[in-house]
């Protein structure tokens, strides 16, 4: 049986950390958060994949226990940026030349979440499968459960859904947890966004960013996207019962 060094391949995976430059004490901290960031996304990207099956399956606490541990990731996430706040003024522009045209907007596993948190986005953009991504499995969960919840993303369908979402929220029952937890995962990502945009801001203010994006502007711009924008339109139509 493997102990403990084994079992977690300790060899291998410290050895993954190789600064380029002379500058290991701000280089070291800068790779490890970025390593950790991904080992989180393959964590957050197993849990969402699980609460799709879930609901699939109509296993609605299997599905909420998923989420809930998304969301406590996506806090891990958020609060590991202070360790690129405390970079020293500078630091990173040392750093610059080893990354090349390397850039954080290349993470693939960052992509899948998105993709798999909801459908495209784009007026009249259906699910490219349905049951595939986080808000279509609700959406046909809910269908399954009595709910007029469509899918597609016309102005009707949006319609129908409101009324649908109004009326979830009201009876305050399984489903209206699920709708709050991936709202959770909604508002939690957009606050990384947020951290992360503030991270690049702290340390190269308005200078062009990796990889040839624009920088802070590029993540600034990204912090707009909503997930789930049809459970934030419902909001202002909410009626405590508290």
């Amino acid at each position: 049986m493997a102990g403990y060094h084994e079992y977690l391949e300790l060899d291998r995976l410290l050895s993954l950390q190789r600064p380029r430059t002379g500058h290991t004490a701000t280089e070291l901290p800068f790779i490890v958060v970025h390593q950790v960031s991904e080992l989180w996304f393959k964590l957050i990207i197993e849990d969402i994949q699980g609460a799709i099956q879930a609901l699939g399956a109509d296993e609605v606490g299997a599905a909420l226990q998923r989420l809930r541990r998304v969301r406590e990731v996506e806090r891990l996430l958020i609060d590991q940026f202070v360790l690129i706040d405390q970079l020293p003024p500078g630091g990173f522009g040392a750093l610059r030349p080893a990354l090349g045209t390397t850039s954080a907007a290349e993470s693939r596993q960052f992509a899948v979440i998105e993709r798999l948190s909801c459908p495209p986005p784009g007026p009249g953009t259906p699910a490219a499968d349905p049951g595939e991504d986080l808000w279509s499995a609700l959406c046909l969960h809910a269908q399954g459960d009595g709910h007029d919840m469509p899918v597609d993303d016309t102005g009707e369908a949006r319609a129908r859904r409101a009324r649908a979402l109004l009326e979830i929220y009201r009876q305050a029952g399984p489903m209206f947890a699920l709708c709050e937890a991936l709202l959770d995962h909604d508002q939690a990502f957009s606050i990384w966004r947020q951290r992360h945009a503030l991270a690049a801001a702290r340390q190269i203010g308005n200078a062009p960013g990796t990889g040839g994006t624009t920088g802070v502007a590029f993540l600034e711009h990204r912090c707009n996207r909503r997930f789930y924008p049809d459970l934030w339109s419902i909001r202002p139509d909410l009626q405590f019962s508290g």
